[in-house]
């Protein structure tokens, strides 16, 4: 730093300074000077570090403002309210977020809680921080006066217990929609309203211990459900991920605390392992000149929970449990890390994952790969600069840490630009113009299709689109027009092999759209939208556009029935659309399904769905080992859930799932004979995704293992299949399927 630059931080230092003493002993109270004795000069420090002199003085206003309407006003704690504002904005400038949000911040809770009107702070402070406040408000003053005094905004104010009767909790939850979704359409017009209701949520969750259990619970299930997937799609990972931490010990302390405790048995396990691929790494890259920072990092206790129950598995199976992050100089660095890296063991192909030359739709930018290595164990590596290290982590806010450390001017380079983290934003606004939903329906829709783990695929021109994992054709043709999804036929699909080659496929609406998929949608003017598309669809928005198109094509039916029988005794309208049942998920959303891995269910199994995260059910076989083991494991949970642990499901609600199935096959052995088996099942649409064959010389006898993906939309049975493929290759001489899979010791 030179002489000039150094004398210009001291001097804003000192102003910092002057201007928080001047807060501190401006007012009365021990305990306010107390507690501002260290959190306002703080949060002065921090801005004194990127902002002129004029823009402190702002900061400071905004303080004086927001202090005087909280006069007297205090927390459960027994501290002064002032200290959340202030707390907030502190969270805010160690991301260098400009003065105008932090002077939002300091303000944000004014217009909903004081006498302060929202002219009044336009008035004071510009346009600019008015619509910060506007948009973080949460309710109008018809809904705080519904309220009965319950201060939504910050929990931890002293107020009445929360009322339970039923039509108060149905008129909390109106509340709340209209809350997420006033929140969600501020945010497609100025994106630092979901920075300061991000930062105000953390703060909350941080303070809110004396909170009565109830109103935790309340507050923890709805930021795992908006808040913290909000961070995740800003790219906030730090605080997504301590928002996550934070809910989940709310809702089971018990859980909580279990799988903090075998996080740290498994850090001790693997410490020294990962101490010696750390330095032997370093060495080699070192060797090859490459300067880079490398450690290792311990996946957090909610994502570790949420990946063993997901896939039926327990904490210590988990293979990316550890990661490695290489941090180097330049992008031309990160490439030759890569190599480097992958000369140390083998590569496991499937996890190479290039998110810098195909950045994430949030900005993320990193080299992804695994390699098993040192004592031929997986190890999984994440290598970038460390300027996408710093995007990494901070996301969206990174726009304003690096015009505070460049001026306003920020070069072409930088790794997060807010039009391109918040392009998705967009479609928040069109919907909320295109669909005629009710807030509790344009949540969920926001919820589900946006907030939700999202899939990159790309149109024929090249253009991303992220749609949540599990979508279909239909759903991206509907999220590209409706009248193509309304006359969708099927699609082709362009993937690269992993020998590079462009490998072309056409699919049915019902397929499962994979990263990197390019997507070309076929038509017809001759198709119409299907009942059978409801249950193909994943999406709400697509769910909501077939719903429509059928409830418009009943209605030209009907008309054109009337029109046509009118004059005779006993007509009848046309009967309704036979739609197919859809499963529901306990909250009242439609469910994301899913055939479990651990037990495989194949269609006339007797099956049970287990209630997980957010709206999603895994199908599991009534015998399966795993789902016991669940279930057991919630029996023992203090925790109680307000949903039930499992539900009663039919195969006709789930009828257009793909699955998955164990053939045990036997026969004369021959040469040929895994061909004649390949051909049969390329013949009949399936997938062979695994094969193990031993085969008796003696005796010309072979064993054949079978894996078959069945895709959706296979009319026939399994015995029907069998039957074909015994035919098919007449050297076999039985097929069994493997019914022991997850359900030992006894079969199903």
């Amino acid at each position: 730093m030179g002489v000039a630059a150094r004398s210009g931080h001291q001097n804003k230092a000192q102003k910092a300074s002057q201007v928080a003493k001047r807060a501190v002993h401006g007012r009365t109270g021990a305990m306010r000077a107390r507690s501002q004795a260290d959190s306002l000069p703080r949060l002065m420090d921090l801005c004194a570090r990127y902002m002129s002199p004029a823009d402190l003085e702002m900061v400071y206003a905004a303080y004086a403002v927001a202090d005087a309407a909280h006069a007297g006003v205090e927390r459960v704690s027994g501290e002064p309210f002032i200290e959340h504002p202030i707390a907030v904005a502190t969270m805010l400038a160690e991301l260098a977020i400009d003065v105008v949000g932090i002077a939002a911040a300091l303000l944000h809770d004014t217009v909903e809680d004081t006498t302060l009107t929202l002219a009044e702070v336009e008035e004071q402070f510009g346009g600019g921080v008015a619509r910060i406040v506007d948009g973080v408000t949460k309710f109008s003053a018809e809904a705080v006066e519904l309220a009965s005094g319950d201060r939504d905004s910050d929990p931890i104010r002293i107020g009445n217990p929360a009322d339970t009767a039923p039509q108060t909790r149905e008129r909390k939850a109106r509340q709340q929609s209209e809350t997420v979704r006033k929140l969600l359409l501020a945010l497609s017009e100025e994106p630092r309203v979901a920075l300061v209701k991000i930062a105000d949520r953390l703060h909350n969750l941080r303070t809110m211990s004396k909170m009565l259990p109830s109103q935790r619970e309340v507050k923890a299930r709805e930021t795992l459900d908006i808040y913290a997937p909000l961070a995740g799609r800003i790219g906030l990972y730090l605080i997504k991920s301590e928002l996550e931490d934070r809910a989940f010990y709310f809702l089971d302390q018990a859980g909580y605390f279990q799988v903090k405790a075998q996080l740290a048995s498994e850090a001790t396990l693997h410490a020294d392992w990962a101490r010696r691929l750390c330095e032997h790494t370093s060495r080699e890259l070192a060797a090859q000149g490459i300067d880079a920072c490398m450690n290792w990092r311990l996946k957090g206790p909610y994502r570790s929970h949420r990946e063993a129950e997901d896939n039926g598995m327990e904490i210590s199976e988990l293979h990316d449990l550890i990661a490695f992050r290489v941090l180097v100089n330049s992008r031309d660095d990160c490439y030759q890390a890569l190599r480097v890296i992958h000369s140390l063991g083998h590569p496991y192909s499937d996890r190479i994952r290039d998110y810098i030359a195909k950045p994430k739709i949030n900005g993320y930018q990193s080299l992804h790969t695994a390699i098993f290595a040192l004592d031929e164990r997986m190890a999984q590596f994440h290598i970038r600069t460390h300027r996408m290290h710093r995007a990494a982590q901070h996301g969206l806010a990174t726009y304003w840490l690096e015009r505070a450390a460049q001026g306003e001017r920020v070069d072409e380079n930088a790794p997060i630009r807010v039009e391109q983290v918040l392009g998705w934003v967009k479609q928040l606004t069109a919907w909320h113009e295109e669909l005629d939903l009710s807030a509790k329906a344009y949540v969920a829709t926001v919820r589900g299709d946006l907030l939700e783990e999202q899939v990159v695929v790309s149109t024929p021109k090249g253009e991303p689109m992220e749609l949540p994992e599990g979508s279909t054709v239909l759903d991206f043709a509907y999220r590209i027009h409706t009248e193509i999804g309304d006359h969708a036929t099927g699609a082709q699909i362009h993937t690269n092999s992993s020998e590079g080659i462009l490998v072309t496929r056409y699919v049915p609406v019902n397929y499962v759209l994979q990263r990197g998929d390019i997507v070309h949608v076929m038509t017809s003017q001759e198709t119409q939208a299907s009942p059978d598309w409801l249950t193909a669809a994943q999406t709400h928005y697509a769910k909501e556009r077939i719903g429509r198109a059928l409830r418009q094509f009943q209605r030209s039916t009907d008309s054109k029935e009337r029109t046509r029988h009118r004059d005779e005794p006993g007509a009848a309208t046309a009967p309704e659309p036979d739609v197919p049942a859809v499963l529901q998920h306990p909250s009242g959303k439609v469910a994301h399904v899913e055939l479990a891995r651990c037990c495989y269910p194949c269609p006339g199994d007797p099956i049970v769905g287990l209630v997980r995260t957010r709206n999603a059910v895994s199908i599991h076989r009534a015998c399966c080992q795993t789902l016991k083991r669940i279930l057991d494991g919630r029996r023992q949970s203090a925790q109680a859930s307000p949903y039930p642990a499992t539900l009663p499901v039919s195969w006709r609600e789930i009828r257009n799932l793909p699955y998955r199935v164990h053939l045990l096959i036997g026969g004369e052995d021959h040469e040929g004979l895994m061909h004649e088996l390949s051909t049969w099942a390329k013949r009949m649409g399936l997938n062979i995704s695994g094969t193990r064959a031993d085969a008796n010389q003696a005796r010309y006898k072979a064993a054949v293992t079978l894996t078959l993906d069945i895709p959706p939309g296979i009319q026939e049975n399994l015995v029907m299949m069998t039957h074909r493929l015994q035919r098919a290759v007449p050297s076999i001489t039985s097929i069994q399927r493997d019914i022991y899979k997850g359900c030992e010791p006894e079969p199903c």
